[in-house]
This record gives structure tokens, C-alpha cells and sequence, in this order.
């Protein structure tokens, strides 16, 4: 008891001796940037000596009133986790008084269609993990100083879609009826564009089949841009459809059924190729015949990021373009998370240039998918690379409204 005593006398004696200046700040919360400590007028510096009135510029007093809802809107790290922290919309519900929207995410939770390693079903919560950072109100663009969250576009997500994970086929019917119902609503800012646009966060690359099979009845046969290291367009006979005709429906083969389906046009192309075929010829010439044409990932050592970009809007011209985007088209060093990796891929600059610059095309619908978290590092590599190429791929939207020429 006598140590304590003496302890605090001597915290005491130590507190006097010390300089005003090197005693803690009475700060009253909550603290803003210190420069408005200086706001008020009766507090100027006289004759510039800040050394004078000191005490009065240790109060940092906040411009909001205590009872301001600012401290509660717009917190990265509290409520429901959605994409970029947007409002939750129950988009799916039966009801009609469901609020209006104009781009919307929806999740595909789905996996059970990939040959190589599974984990894509938790890629839509990993993608809005990933999200966290980025927020409307500062989402500010360093290099085009746009921000298109606060555009004429009301978006929201629409969480995931409930798919069974026990039957491929009937799973994508799930996600191609709730994609029709998502997008069968009528538009936030009808006077601008009257159909919702849907971003599909992913799930494994044939989730973009019930997209597709979706987009067809306002928009018609449409151009697919896909970015990817894969072709995706085995026949099914090559890939699966030995084993079964179920077995042909999956992440492999899902542009050569729809193109078999009529829902892509033959102005599409594929960015970032890198894996090999299954076969010499074959597969380079069904993919020829399914409407593609290929840039492969060493192009861009050649024709650099604006030749990939003049090369892609050259093909698909003044289409409507589907825009899809399998994480792996990335270097694994880049995105380790995803389901079949291939080495030699792009930067993530590298692609953020590529889809920024795809602006003025004629965007009807995208996904990001292929994002498997559990393989994903410390760091969240994956999953921040993922967020951003969906924000990017929600910048081409709001950059260029499209008003449909077909009714459902």
C-alpha cells in the first residue's frame, strides 16, 4: 500500500515538471483533422506566433451535431456484408413493392460444374468481402475523377441466388429464373435505361449459361467478351459428355452450348488465353466455328493494353456485349484463389486497364467468377482483384446506358 502511495506521488511530481507541451491533448470526441481546431475567427494567431493561445488549439472540435445519423451511415465494417457496402434489395421476393433499381448484383453460390478444384460457391460472399473498401461516397476515380457510384444509376445487391447443389441442370434453371426476375422489373431511371443490368458474382464459369439464356430476351443474341485462360468452348463430347450428357454441362463447355442455343453472335472474342487444348486442331477450330477469336495472354507483350483494347472493341463493333470474367485470366501470383490456375497470366493493372478502357461499348450484362476464397492468402489477393473488376465492369454500365429493342 506505502509503494502504491509513493508511485502515484511520483507520477504526480513527474506530471508537473513536464512541459505543457509534452502533456496528453484534452481532445473532445470526435476528433476531426486539425486544421479545424483553427475555424474559429476569435482564435487567429496574433502577429503569426502560433506559441500564443496554445491551450485554445487542443480542443479538436467536430463540425457534425451530436446527434448527426452521418456516424452511422456508410460503416465498411457493420451491418450486412453486400457488394461495396450498397443497399440490400430483396430483389427476388414474389411482391411487386420491391424498391427500383438499375444495376444489380446478384451471387451465384455454385461449384459442382468445375473439373478442377472446387470452392467457387463461397466466391460471391468472398468477392463482397473483398468489397469492403470500397463505399459510395468515396469511390472517386484517381484517374478519370468520376465517380459512378453517384451517377444517374440506382444500384444494389440482391444477395445470392438459392441454387441446389445436388443437380447442375436444375441449379441453372434456378439462376437463369431468378436472373429473369431480377431483371424483369422495372428500371429506377426508366427514362434512361428501362431494364435492370445484372452483375453476377460467381461461382464457377457456368453460371454464365443461365445468364445468357436470360439476357437473350431483351437484348437478343449478344457479343460475349470473355476473359480467361481457358477457351470454355469444349465441345462436350471432348469434355465430359463421355461420361454422360449431364456430365457435358459444366465450366468447360458452357460458350459451345450457348452458342449451340443461339444466345452469342459471332463477333465474340476470348482475352488472355494461355492453357493448352485438349486436342491439336479440334478445339482451335470448334471455337472458330462457335463465333470467337482469340487473344491470348502474351499479346499484350506485343500490342501492349491499347492493342488488346482496340483489338476487342474492333470485334464486337456496336453489338451488345456480354462481358465475362473468370478470375484465372489473372496470374496466379495475382489471384491464387480460383479453381484451374495457368501461369503467365495478366497483372491485375493490367486487366483494370483493359476493362476501363472498354468504355463506350454496349454493356447488356457481366459476372466476375471463378473465385474460390479458400485458396486465397493472407492477404485477400483474390478477392480485393475481384471486387474491383466488378467495380470496374459497374463503371462500363453506368459510363453508357443501353435501352433494350426486344420485350420478354
Amino acid at each position: 500500500m506505502l509503494f502504491s502511495v509513493q508511485a502515484s506521488l511520483s507520477s504526480l511530481a513527474l506530471l508537473f515538471l513536464c512541459p505543457p507541451s509534452l502533456r496528453a491533448r484534452n481532445i473532445v470526441f470526435p476528433p476531426v483533422a486539425p486544421l479545424q481546431a483553427n475555424s474559429n475567427p476569435h482564435q487567429a494567431h496574433h502577429n503569426g506566433d502560433p506559441g500564443q493561445n496554445q491551450d485554445q488549439y487542443q480542443d479538436y472540435q467536430s463540425p457534425l451535431g451530436a446527434n448527426s445519423d452521418q456516424f452511422l451511415e456508410f460503416d465498411k465494417f457493420a451491418g450486412l456484408s453486400t457488394f461495396s457496402n450498397l443497399p440490400w434489395v430483396h430483389c427476388l421476393s414474389p411482391e411487386d413493392d420491391v424498391g427500383k433499381y438499375d444495376i444489380a448484383f446478384l451471387g451465384a453460390p455454385f461449384d459442382t460444374a468445375t473439373t478442377g478444384r472446387p470452392g467457387a460457391r463461397f466466391g460471391p460472399a468472398g468477392i463482397r468481402w473483398g468489397s469492403r473498401r470500397i463505399a459510395a461516397p468515396a469511390a472517386w476515380s484517381p484517374y478519370t475523377h468520376d465517380n459512378t457510384f453517384l451517377s444517374w444509376a440506382r444500384i444494389v445487391d440482391c444477395g445470392d441466388a438459392p441454387l441446389t447443389v445436388l443437380d447442375n441442370t436444375v441449379a441453372l434453371r434456378q439462376l437463369g429464373k431468378a436472373h429473369k426476375i431480377v431483371a424483369g422489373r422495372t428500371a429506377n431511371t426508366s427514362e434512361v435505361a428501362t431494364v435492370p443490368r445484372i452483375i453476377t458474382l460467381g461461382g464457377d464459369h457456368a453460371t454464365t449459361l443461365a445468364a445468357l439464356r436470360s439476357t437473350i430476351d431483351y437484348w437478343g443474341p449478344v457479343s460475349v467478351i470473355h476473359f480467361d485462360s481457358h477457351i470454355d468452348t469444349w465441345d462436350p463430347k471432348v469434355l465430359g459428355g463421355g461420361v454422360s450428357h449431364y456430365a457435358g454441362v459444366n465450366h468447360g463447355t458452357f460458350l459451345h452450348i450457348a452458342h449451340e442455343e443461339g444466345l452469342i453472335l459471332n463477333s465474340s472474342a476470348h482475352a488472355g488465353i494461355r492453357a493448352p487444348g485438349m486436342n491439336k486442331k479440334y478445339d482451335w477450330k470448334n471455337d472458330k466455328r462457335c463465333g470467337f477469336e482469340i487473344i491470348t495472354a502474351r499479346d499484350i507483350d506485343k500490342i501492349g493494353v491499347t492493342g488488346i483494347v482496340e483489338k476487342l472493341k474492333a470485334r464486337v463493333g456496336d453489338t451488345h456485349v456480354y462481358i465475362s470474367v473468370d478470375i484465372d485470366v489473372l496470374d496466379p501470383a495475382f489471384a491464387p484463389a480460383t479453381g484451374t490456375s495457368e501461369v503467365g497470366g495478366w497483372t491485375t493493372r493490367e486487366l483494370l486497364s483493359i476493362l476501363d478502357g472498354l468504355e463506350g461499348l454496349k454493356v447488356i450484362g457481366a459476372d466476375v467468377v471463378e473465385v474460390a476464397p479458400v485458396y486465397d492468402t493472407a492477404g485477400e489477393t483474390t478477392v480485393l482483384a475481384a471486387a474491383e473488376v466488378a467495380h470496374s465492369l459497374m463503371s462500363l454500365m453506368v459510363e453508357t446506358p443501353v435501352k433494350p429493342h426486344l420485350s420478354p
